[in-house]
């Protein structure tokens, strides 16, 4: 008995067909979706680094003694607060503050720190460096 030649695609290979293109399609937007989130979060670790460190030089290129002393020694003091200048790019809440911690009579040290997000994605990046009556130290 001489069978006729095919003339197409069974049903039954085209529904495997398409669930199988379905599976790959559902992995690539997971996927995609993930890696969009952490360049997201990346690129806010970078901006806020950006922004501390820029605030940080902005404190060592002031003369020692226009920075305010703390007292008692020892204890850090908000000196600013500088949470509006920060890009709406990152997380809210965002939050950039300057501390300072008069170590010594001749050396105080300056915390830059800026905050964003919230809940278990929340960050922080913090930029620290001495200024000396003479100069800057790290």
């Amino acid at each position: 008995m001489i069978r006729p030649a095919s003339q197409g695609f069974t049903v039954i290979e085209l529904l495997i067909t398409l669930i199988v293109i379905g599976v790959l399609f559902t992995a690539f937007t997971t996927t995609f979706a993930g890696l969009e989130n952490i360049s997201k979060k990346g690129n806010d670790v970078t901006t806020a680094s950006t922004q501390a460190f820029s605030k940080l030089q902005a404190y060592e290129n002031l003369n020692y003694n226009s920075l305010p002393t703390t007292n008692p020694a020892g204890s850090l003091v908000e000196v600013e607060d500088f949470s509006a200048s920060l890009p709406t790019s990152l997380e809210a809440p965002r939050v950039g503050k300057v501390y300072i911690n008069s170590q010594t009579s001749s050396i105080k040290q300056v915390l830059v720190r800026v905050t964003f997000g919230s809940g278990p994605s929340q960050r922080f990046i913090e930029y620290i460096t001495f200024i000396q009556k003479n100069g800057v130290g790290r």
